[in-house]
């Protein structure tokens, strides 16, 4: 499924000349009508009918770069291994390309792109006490740069006027800016202000499509409305239009994408979402009730085209799928803060024979056993941990229920086996509990178990 911008600003009045005509130069020029005030542009027939909300579109079936994943262009598959409980908080480092006209128009202050950090945190960690605390906690967190590409400190701020331009390409959202100021895509979200070809916001493309890694890959915000009591004023002054955006970023659709769907095959259909209700049209504004599907529609979702203050959460699922997103389509995104670690734990008559080193990102874990009456050992990763009772007075101190991450048989005696950890960000504060069979001996027995928290 491709996504682009609709470029309604092909007729935008840019230019020295256009401007110096005007005694109160409009604020915005879409589409050949200009509109002197934010309010009216935002309140305009040609805003709704256009869609400008977001600039993001479905235009048909593109090619996927990860076939058959639990989050495709056309399916979702929810799955408890990517819940945000009892799993690793993703942090995702930033930076924000603040573009200007060369007559000063969208300059933002430092304050107030932390103001838009701030509200991402607040709408996707559903934080207690902030307009965001009836959503979910997706636990994933945002935070400006402090690195940039080259190992150097950085605001994750940067700055461009284009007046190298003629009429202010890179501010009217063209040029390809992105190709000359973009830091690795894969590792950092690049988001821009400027007048985002005359929306609020887009991003060009789902993950799944294919632009991953690509200069391209982008969220684009209207720099009128970007941050906390952002300039452009109510309805869409808070800051969720970049929280709309990213929900794109992450792999959502709209709510309303593809219609109403087929309610027995909600993954396959309408938004690839179960919890979110059906819907056929955007919902604009903030309503009391509306249905478009014989089911209340879904506006209080960030994901529709609603005003600012009306918008209340992303569902249980669609964090799931955003979290499945990271780890299938932007693995080297999240950003590591967590410090590798093993935890030893025993009980009953276990042998304490097991013993590992730290699993580093990128890295390997080498594990030991050290069992003379024994041939060999069968070493075995879940995702949880036990302590169920087993004759003999061993123990099962790991839940083989849970999800299941690797078995390896080992001969003994040896000095050690290397265990390779993938260097997957979103792998970032998974803890692995192992434990070892023991086996080739008489009687049977299990060994300590060894928990395994992968870091930096």
């Amino acid at each position: 499924m491709r996504w682009t911008p609709v470029l309604v600003c092909s007729f935008l009045a840019f230019g020295p000349a256009l401007r110096g005509a005007q005694s109160e130069p409009p604020v915005i020029t879409v589409g050949g009508q200009s509109f002197a005030t934010w309010q009216d542009y935002v309140n305009s027939d040609l805003f709704r009918s256009q869609g400008l909300r977001c600039g993001s579109r479905t235009l048909g079936t593109g090619t996927e770069v990860l076939p058959g994943s639990d989050c495709a262009l056309d399916s979702s598959s929810i799955r408890g291994r990517y819940a945000p409980e009892g799993h690793a908080r993703f942090r995702i480092p930033v930076v924000v390309h603040v573009l200007q006209s060369t007559g000063g128009e969208g300059q933002i202050s430092d304050a107030q792109v932390q103001s838009q950090i701030d509200v991402l945190n607040e709408d996707l960690g559903a934080i207690q006490g902030t307009p965001g605390e009836n959503g979910t906690d997706a636990r994933i967190e945002f935070f400006l740069a402090t690195v940039d590409p080259f190992g150097n400190p950085t605001s994750g701020i940067t700055r461009s006027i284009d007046d190298v331009w003629f009429d202010d390409v890179w501010f009217d959202d063209g040029g390809d800016y992105f190709d000359v100021l973009a830091w690795d895509t894969g590792r950092y979200l690049n988001i821009y202000t400027n007048r985002a070809s005359g929306t609020l916001g887009y991003v060009p493309d789902l993950p799944q499509g294919g632009i991953v890694g690509t200069p391209a890959d982008r969220v684009v915000i209207l720099w009128a409305a970007f941050g906390r009591n952002a300039p452009i004023g109510p309805p869409f002054d808070l800051g969720r239009t970049a929280t709309h955006e990213v929900g794109h970023y992450l792999g959502l659709y709209h709510t309303f994408d593809f219609g109403c769907g087929t309610p027995a095959e909600c993954y396959t259909s309408g938004d690839r979402i179960c919890d979110t209700e059906p819907e056929a049209v955007a919902v604009h504004g903030c309503p009391s009730s509306s249905s478009s599907c014989d089911t209340p529609d879904p506006f209080h979702n960030y994901m529709d085209y609603s005003d600012d203050a009306c918008y209340q959460e992303f569902t249980p699922e669609q964090v799931n799928r955003m979290r499945c997103t990271l780890e299938g389509w932007r693995p080297m995104l999240p950003d590591c803060t967590v410090l590798a670690a093993v935890n030893v734990r025993n009980a009953g008559a276990n042998l304490d024979t097991y013993s590992a080193t730290s699993p580093v990102l990128g890295g390997s874990s080498v594990v030991n056993v050290v069992a003379p009456a024994f041939t060999s050992a069968v070493l075995l990763g879940y995702g949880a941990p036990a302590n169920v009772p087993l004759p003999r007075g061993n123990v099962l101190l790991i839940d083989s229920t849970s999800a299941f991450f690797f078995r390896k048989v080992v001969a003994l005696p040896t000095s050690g086996v290397s265990l390779p950890i993938p260097n997957l960000a979103a792998l970032c504060g998974q803890t692995l509990f192992t434990q070892a069979i023991l086996i080739g001996g008489a009687p049977f027995a299990l060994t300590n178990a060894v928990d395994m928290t992968i870091g930096e």
